[in-house]
């Protein structure tokens, strides 16, 4: 996967930084550009007194100005430590401009400060490569119920790229710490691997000179819908509007942000990938699972809530599923009891073909020697009540497992550790059939 920080490099020449304020809370600076471009701009800045897990301390909004007017808001939420994000301004004229960048005292928590360091802004030209995506990089206007909430923050965006005969597609998609409805919190674990919310944002296709030949969003419904709202220049303006985080190309926020998205090959991988090389958003989503109340003890049942996201294994998998889902079964030493993804539940196994995520809950403090091997059984998801019709009979299903790329537990840090299984093997699967397979030995 390419990366902004290194395609960045060649594209500073274009910028010079002229000054820069001396109030570390409140910066304002000056940046030529030498042609008219794309702007995008890399600011470093820190929350004291901010921790995303602390009620009244969650982030701090970085409130960001270019010549005056308003361009976007920042959520700074790695608390006090530095951290540099990555957004864009939009298209600039060249010339001599001014940036500012100040708390946004309304919307921050208020216990979050802010402190702001370094800030590099660069411009892209129509002659780099990367041009025609940055110039469709869609506009994330908030949902309503998450300004000044802290909740479903988008944390990442990323695009992927669909070369066709004399055209190409873009695809924006973004990594949110949660969602606030939709699938409950123990089925997103179960079925999608993880307790975050992705979706496809904005998807653009253009000809060979281009052109825009089409354009959608995932709608509320979570269909793709035409895209038929306003932009600035070529950004769309998208507007976050469900608890799932769906879409509208209509409507208004007082807030938005403008995420520079990093660039993914998803053909061998789920798209929880861009988390694993964002370890960071681990830890996101577990800080705002534990302030919400969604964290339960071990073994204990709570609802839809789950155990510390520490204390699962996170498993990869391509597997074509028909009429049939996998179950992963991790067996421990010394422990007469094996642990499940779908802890006995059909409604949690996983139905969908190609690459996906499960995980499995295992006792607090398991680590990665302590499992003895992993499981995968093939269930039968038939409907019961047609599978058995002597006129009618339901195909029996079955379950190709392609390959297991990746199993991993988190450390305390929430940081994904070594791969403990690796299988590149086709084993094909008829309900009640179970497999093991041995770890990686450690």
């Amino acid at each position: 996967m390419a990366s902004w920080r290194v395609t960045l490099s060649c594209w500073f020449a274009l910028t010079t930084l002229l000054s820069v304020g001396k109030n570390a809370a409140s910066r304002e600076f000056s940046f030529r550009l030498t042609a008219s471009a794309e702007a995008v701009a890399e600011i470093t800045a820190q929350a004291p007194g901010g921790s995303w897990g602390v009620s009244g301390a969650e982030a701090s909004l970085a409130k960001v100005s270019l010549d005056g007017a308003y361009n976007q808001d920042i959520v700074v939420f790695h608390g006090p430590a530095p951290w540099t994000y990555r957004v864009f301004l939009g298209r600039v004229t060249a010339g001599t401009h001014r940036l500012m960048i100040e708390r946004n005292d309304r919307w921050s928590a208020p216990h979050a400060g802010l402190e702001v360091g370094d800030v590099k802004v660069t411009g892209i030209t129509p002659d780099l490569p990367d041009w025609r995506v940055i110039e469709h990089i869609p506009i994330l206007l908030a949902r309503a119920d998450t300004v000044g909430h802290f909740s479903d923050v988008p944390m990442l965006m990323w695009y992927e790229v669909f070369p066709q005969d004399h055209q190409q597609t873009i695809q924006y998609s973004i990594v949110f710490s949660n969602e606030d409805g939709g699938t409950p919190t123990d089925a997103l674990m179960a079925r999608w691997g993880r307790a975050t919310d992705i979706e496809y944002v904005y998807r653009v296709t253009l000809d060979d000179h281009g052109r825009i030949l089409k354009e959608s969003f995932l709608d509320i419904e979570e269909n793709d819908h035409p895209f038929r709202g306003r932009k600035e220049d070529q950004h769309p303006f998208i507007l976050d509007t469900s608890d799932n985080n769906d879409f509208t190309d209509t409507g208004y926020s007082p807030v938005q942000y403008r995420m520079l998205p990093v660039r993914a090959d998803l053909s061998q991988h789920s798209r929880e990938e861009l988390m694993d090389r964002s370890p960071w958003t681990y830890r996101i989503m577990g800080e705002e699972l534990q302030r919400e109340g969604k964290i339960r003890t071990f073994d204990v049942s709570a609802g839809t809530a789950i155990g510390d996201p520490r204390s699962y294994v996170y498993l990869e998998i391509n597997a074509d599923n028909k009429e049939s889902g996998l179950v992963v079964w991790v067996k421990l030493k010394g422990d007469p009891r094996s642990y499940s993804s779908h802890r006995g539940r059909l409604d949690l196994v996983i139905s969908r073909s190609g690459w996906y995520r499960t995980t499995v809950e295992l006792p607090p403090g398991t680590r990665a020697g302590a499992i003895e091997s992993v499981a995968l059984e093939c269930v039968d998801l038939r409907d019961p009540f047609l599978a058995y019709t002597e006129h009618n009979p339901v195909p029996a299903g079955e379950s190709d497992l392609k390959a297991i790329s990746k199993a991993f537990l988190l450390n305390s840090d929430y940081d994904p550790e070594t791969n403990l299984l690796e299988v590149r093997q086709t084993v094909v699967f008829h309900p009640g059939d179970m497999y093991a397979f041995l770890p990686n030995a450690h």
